[in-house]
C-alpha cells in the first residue's frame, strides 16, 4: 500500500472511531485539506430546503475558527455537523471574535476579546456568528469619531443601514476597547476605540487582541465606507 493510501486509511479508521471527540476529527480533515461545516438544523417553514445553513471552519495554528452562518451550496465531502459543537466550545467567560475587513484589494484580520456576560456582549457575539439572522457579514464602517485627534473611534456594523446619531455616556477608555450600542439610535453598532480617551459611547464589551494597527490605518482613509467586513465569526482552541 502505498503512502498516500495508508494515510488515507488511517485518517478514515480514525473518523469512524466513535470515542475520538468530534473537533480531532475536525483537525484530520482539515490535515487533509476537507471541506468542513458545521451545519444549523433547518427550519420547517425555510422556502428552499435544500439551502444549507452552516458555518465553514477553519483552522489557525492549533485554534479553529467558525465563519459566520450562511445558507450556501456545500461540496459533495463535506462533513456537517451540529452547530452545537460550536456552542459547546465557546469559553464561558470570554469569546475570540474575529472580523476580516477588506479595502483597496487588501484583506486584514481583527481578533477582539468580548466578555459574554452582558446582554450587549451576547448581541455582538450572535451578530458575528449570525446565530440570529442577521450579521455583520457585508456590512461597511460607516465613520470615524475625532478622526486624527485624541479620543478616536471607528464605527461599524451598521447592518440595517439606518441613519443614527452619536450618542454619548460619561466616561472615557483606552484605545483597543470595543463598545457596543443597543436600546438606542445606534443599535447594533459596533464602536472600536483608535486613540486613547475616546469618550464612552456605548457599553464596554471587549478589546482588541490584535489588529488594532489596521483599525487606525481604516481610520485614516478619506471615505471609512471603503472598509467591509467580509468575514466574521469566533474562534476557539481545538
Amino acid at each position: 500500500m502505498v503512502d498516500g493510501e495508508a494515510d488515507a486509511t488511517q485518517h478514515t479508521n480514525q473518523l469512524s472511531d466513535l470515542t475520538l471527540p468530534i473537533l480531532d476529527k475536525v483537525n484530520i480533515l482539515l490535515n487533509y485539506n476537507k471541506f468542513v461545516e458545521l451545519e444549523e438544523v433547518k427550519p420547517d417553514n425555510r422556502e428552499n430546503q435544500n439551502d444549507h445553513i452552516s458555518f465553514k471552519v477553519t483552522r489557525v495554528g492549533y485554534e479553529l475558527c467558525f465563519h459566520c452562518l450562511q445558507n450556501q451550496n456545500l461540496p459533495p465531502e463535506t462533513l456537517t455537523m451540529p452547530v452545537s459543537e460550536m456552542v459547546k466550545r465557546l469559553k464561558p467567560n470570554y469569546t475570540d471574535i474575529f472580523l476580516d475587513m477588506a479595502w483597496s484589494g487588501r484583506r486584514e484580520r481583527v481578533f477582539i476579546k468580548v466578555n459574554p456576560n452582558t446582554t450587549e456582549a451576547r448581541q455582538f457575539v450572535d451578530l458575528c456568528t449570525g446565530q440570529r439572522g442577521s450579521s455583520f457579514l457585508n456590512t461597511q464602517l460607516t465613520r470615524v469619531w475625532n478622526k486624527g485627534k485624541a479620543g478616536e473611534c471607528v464605527i461599524g456594523g451598521n447592518y440595517d443601514s439606518g441613519v443614527n446619531r452619536m450618542l454619548s455616556s460619561d466616561g472615557y477608555c483606552v484605545e483597543g476597547r470595543v463598545m457596543f450600542m443597543s436600546h438606542t439610535d445606534m443599535s447594533g453598532e459596533f464602536i472600536i476605540s483608535t486613540n486613547d480617551n475616546s469618550p464612552m459611547l456605548g457599553n464596554n464589551i471587549g478589546f482588541v487582541l490584535d489588529g488594532l494597527e489596521v483599525l487606525k490605518e481604516a481610520a485614516q482613509l478619506s471615505d471609512i465606507t471603503q472598509v467591509t467586513v467580509v468575514d466574521c465569526g469566533v474562534k476557539v482552541f481545538a
